[in-house]
């Protein structure tokens, strides 16, 4: 892990990107640039996650014409997350995609989480990830479906490239409004009455994690201030259910790669910890026993 001084300043960019992060699903057909992808494989090889993970991020080119993922969008360059499937790998990768989902940001990129993708064509280009069982568990051919399975999957696909200026989809705008929109703080907490008493840093903080992306813009993630305000934790509540996304403790990794960043720009280097709480993955911040920067 990098000192803290190191740390702040590679996590900056990533911090200021936050806000230019936007659910892009209309792209030009044009593929990346070659020094561009070596560089963004370099940086994600030397990723500095606070915590150990079997996530495995693979750059992939897809052909032209194929659909893979819905709504008939195919860029060249793509992204695949791949996991092993117990909760708290899965929401390991949520957090490892974002910081490259931001990398991709600052670098001038757009790009969109996609966990439905078609799991046959994703299987052509990276092998292991399509065998015949695993296609017929699948959501009608999409994603890797609802259970725990022996093995690695891919979590999430994540397109990526330059935005389509020319493209005018009315489902692109709508879900730019839509996901534009964040809850107020209160309702996102575990205890909303101490809302008027968070300290303005940490206020900060949970700002930023309320832009992460969640499916649908379900902004699920519940927050909980603990020990003063220097512990913060973040999870799905108990039994929560989309009506949609089989995996919403990705969305949740989504989030705590924000509060990490978030904390990182204040000048702490917390402690991380994401564990299994019931049925979900449960992450905790400490900040109580480190000095500031």
């Amino acid at each position: 892990m990098k000192e803290l001084k190191g740390l702040k300043e590679w996590a900056g960019p990533l911090t200021e990107a936050i806000a230019l992060r936007s659910s892009v699903r209309a792209f030009a057909q044009a593929p990346l640039p070659n020094e561009l992808l070596e560089g963004m494989g370099r940086w994600i090889k030397e990723l500095p996650v606070p915590f150990e993970h079997n996530a495995k991020p693979q750059l992939f080119e897809a052909e032209p014409g194929k659909k893979l993922y819905n709504n008939g969008i195919n860029p060249v360059n793509n992204l695949a997350v791949v996991s092993q499937t117990d909760l708290v790998s899965i929401s390991k990768a949520g957090f490892v995609g974002e910081l490259i989902m931001l990398h991709a940001v600052r670098l001038g990129l757009s790009a969109c989480w996609f966990g439905h993708y078609k799991l046959a064509e994703v299987g052509r280009y990276i092998p292991g990830m399509a065998a015949a069982g695993r296609i017929k568990e699948s959501t009608m051919g999409y994603g890797y479906g609802k259970h725990v399975d022996v093995g690695e999957r891919v979590i999430c696909c994540m397109p990526m490239g330059y935005k389509d200026e020319t493209a005018k989809r009315l489902v692109d705008f709508v879900a730019g409004k839509n996901g534009a929109k964040r809850k107020p703080t209160p309702e996102l907490l575990e205890s909303p009455g101490l809302a008027g008493e968070i300290p303005a840093e940490i206020e900060a903080v949970l700002e930023l994690a309320k832009l992460a992306p969640s499916a649908a813009n379900s902004q699920m993630w519940r927050f909980g201030l603990h020990d003063g305000f220097k512990t913060i934790t973040v999870a799905k509540p108990v039994g929560y259910k989309h009506f949609k996304w089989e995996h919403p403790d990705v969305d949740v990794g989504m989030c705590a790669a924000h509060i990490w960043l978030g904390l990182i720009e204040k000048g702490y280097m917390p402690k991380v910890d994401a564990r299994i709480d019931a049925d979900r993955a449960f992450w905790t911040f400490n900040v109580g026993n480190v000095s500031r920067m």
